[in-house]
């Protein structure tokens, strides 16, 4: 029967697959038929120990999965700027995480980032009654703000995820909403209007450093970076007449800066003709102090003239007297009474005549005088 059936196997199968695989599938399904027919027990045993295998192999497939999904659940990450809180079963936990990758418990814990820089937000319109009556809206209201991470935690459970809303934007809104009520329309939109900013935020921090306190801690839950609130839209008729003052105020600062300019060209043209005058003063203080220059240094030259003359008439004269001296000091020496005897008896020889009339003549006083010395 078994050559039978392996020649008919063979038989059939030789038309399609090579003789040596012919000849070994029946082998194999020979050795493994008489094995089975020869120890069911090990049959039976072998039959388990694949299970086993098969069931090992199912349960490390559902091990990894399990593991891969956990890893994929848990694994996240923090964007720079932001932080990550966590919530565990819908309950907030007090852990905050910084930037970059993190992990949470997978399958219970949940978590949600939270922006710590500093954060521009614009504002929805704000509708105010001013206190005589006057409505008013202010748009594009801008508020920069940053979070203090420490305080995130707290803040979120105190308040909830948009603790933002109700620490500074509804404060705001009310804080601008008790200016234009304590304030006429004129001075919210003129003559106070740059004092907005200033007392909304003072008051808006005030709020948030009272509704934010944790405990002994007196840092701000949030800082409040700055605030821009442009004018408000007022209404048309009230905007008309605000325009036709402008105008009118616009016409006076015209007139009142033509009559300036008018003052200006009047100081300046005074300002040139004193300049002028000035400057021909100094003009005629100058060739006057050039004339009394020019006639000091005459009356220098000319002093200086006399002085030479004098000198020199000085110098002539003691020349003069000079020689007068020593001419007399050499007269007084020359002349003893015995070289004028001689001279006067040398002039008498020279003489043939003489006419005197005694002694009380002249000449014969003179003759006497000579002849007795």
């Amino acid at each position: 029967m078994e050559s039978q059936e392996y020649s008919a196997v063979a038989q059939s199968d030789n038309q399609d697959n090579p003789p040596q695989y012919q000849e070994a599938v029946p082998k194999t399904l020979d050795i493994e038929s008489s094995n089975h027919m020869a120890d069911p027990e090990s049959c039976i045993r072998s039959m388990a120990s694949g299970w086993k295998i098969k069931a090992g192999a199912a349960l490390f497939v559902v091990l990894l999965a399990i593991t891969i999904a956990c890893i994929a659940d848990g694994y996240h990450t923090i964007n720079e700027g932001n932080v990550g809180i966590y919530y565990k079963f819908g309950a907030l936990q007090n852990r905050v995480t910084d930037p970059g990758v993190q992990f949470k418990q997978p399958f219970v814990e949940s978590f949600k980032e939270v922006r710590i820089r500093p954060e521009s937000v614009m504002m929805e319109p704000i509708h105010a009654v001013t206190k005589d009556g006057i409505e008013n809206t202010f748009r594009e209201i801008t508020v920069i703000t940053r979070i203090n991470k420490n305080k995130l935690a707290a803040m979120t459970k105190k308040f909830g995820s948009r603790f933002k809303d109700a620490l500074v934007n509804d404060r705001i809104k009310e804080e601008l909403r008790i200016f234009c009520a304590s304030h006429t329309i004129d001075e919210v939109y003129n003559s106070k209007f740059l004092d907005i900013v200033d007392t909304v935020l003072a008051k808006v921090k005030e709020s948030v450093r009272r509704l934010g306190k944790v405990g002994e801690d007196t840092d701000d839950a949030i800082e409040v970076l700055n605030l821009v609130i442009p004018k408000p839209d007022i209404p048309v008729d009230i905007a008309q007449n605000y325009k036709q003052v402008k105008v009118q105020w616009t016409e006076q600062l015209v007139a009142t800066q033509q009559k300036k300019t008018e003052e200006i060209k009047k100081e300046t043209e005074l300002m040139k003709a004193l300049a002028d005058a000035e400057r021909q003063k100094k003009v005629l203080e100058i060739r006057n102090q050039e004339k009394i220059l020019a006639k000091e240094g005459e009356m220098k030259v000319s002093q200086i003239n006399n002085e030479i003359k004098k000198a020199a008439e000085e110098n002539d004269a003691n020349i003069k007297k000079y020689k007068k001296e020593t001419e007399a000091a050499a007269n007084k020496n020359l002349y003893t009474p015995e070289y004028v005897q001689l001279q006067l008896a040398n002039s008498i020889a020279n003489n043939t005549k003489f006419y005197f009339s005694g002694d009380n003549s002249a000449l014969g006083s003179i003759f006497s005088k000579i002849l007795n010395n």
